[in-house]
């Protein structure tokens, strides 16, 4: 006898499949924290010109977490986000922007290249979780340097992320765990690992191949969802780029240690000199 009538058993959806839709929701709950990078950016402003900064452009912005969150932050704040991303960039238009309500009018996203010269001028230009490092050619990088410093005001202030320290230069990975939470459209993001993978580290030209993972709670995974081909750039090479593009000076902050627990105290403080560790987070700011 045939089986039409039979009911057909699908396989229950593991949680790696049913939340690669919201992979950028996933990036934003384990890499960005764009309120705390919002308020260094103001407190390092402020100490130079004692007083807030307006203009913002956010290069390599992917889903503008950052330029959207200024122009919500105050009503007199404008941003501008660049990257050529353009499907990420599509992403940021119809799910971040609606949500901005009237800031909207104040964030202007462009599919453009970050070595672009902009108009109007701004106050600070940043570049952060290390996108820069795409550039992997120094006369390249210079290039980017000059535009941004020809975008910005007399006095702009332009952030740049590193990292570094003793294990930086080879294979390593880290994890963290994410807790529960919930996208920007509202949709449940679950408990979830993320996995940096630092895959291949070549000294000759400091070349390095990462990736990010996501790992769920039954053992799923979304392997590779961001991949990214880099250039390790030390900062004094960072500084000396800055100097010759234009750069009246630059600055160096480093995360604090804190000794009784052996970890990062997650804050910034200005730098002469630091002691090289297994490990370091660093930002560097170029003074127009």
């Amino acid at each position: 006898m045939g089986n039409a009538g039979a009911t057909r058993y699908h396989a229950p959806m593991n949680l790696a499949s049913r939340y690669r839709p919201l992979v950028h929701a996933l990036y934003e709950a384990s890499v960005q924290g764009v309120e705390y990078d919002l308020d260094l950016m103001e407190r390092i402003y402020r100490r130079h010109h004692d007083r807030r900064f307006r203009l913002l452009r956010e290069d390599f912005c992917g889903t503008a977490a950052l330029a959207g969150a200024w122009v919500v932050r105050r009503p007199e704040n404008h941003a501008w986000g660049l990257d050529l991303h353009g499907p990420t960039l599509r992403w940021a238009r119809e799910h971040r922007v609606p949500r901005l309500g009237p800031a909207a009018g104040r964030l202007k996203l462009l599919r453009q290249d970050v070595r672009s010269v902009t108009r109007p001028r701004v106050d600070v230009i940043c570049a952060h979780n290390y996108s820069y490092w795409v550039f992997q050619e120094r006369r390249v990088l210079l290039d980017y340097f000059r535009a941004v410093h020809r975008s910005l005001k007399p006095g702009g202030l332009f952030f740049l992320t590193a990292y570094g320290g003793t294990e930086s230069e080879g294979a390593t990975s880290e994890r963290k765990y994410v807790p529960a939470s919930r996208s920007i459209d509202g949709d449940h993001v679950p408990p979830f690992t993320y996995i940096w993978q630092q895959a291949r580290y070549n000294p000759i030209d400091g070349g390095i191949l990462c990736y990010i993972h996501f790992r769920f709670r039954d053992g799923s995974m979304i392997r590779r969802a961001f991949t990214y081909d880099w250039r390790m750039w030390s900062l004094p090479e960072l500084r000396d780029a800055l100097a010759e593009t234009g750069f009246r000076r630059s600055e160096c902050y480093a995360e604090g240690w804190d000794e009784r627990r052996g970890v990062s105290d997650e804050i910034y403080w200005l730098r002469r000199r630091f002691e090289n560790q297994a490990s370091w987070l660093a930002l560097v700011v170029g003074i127009a």
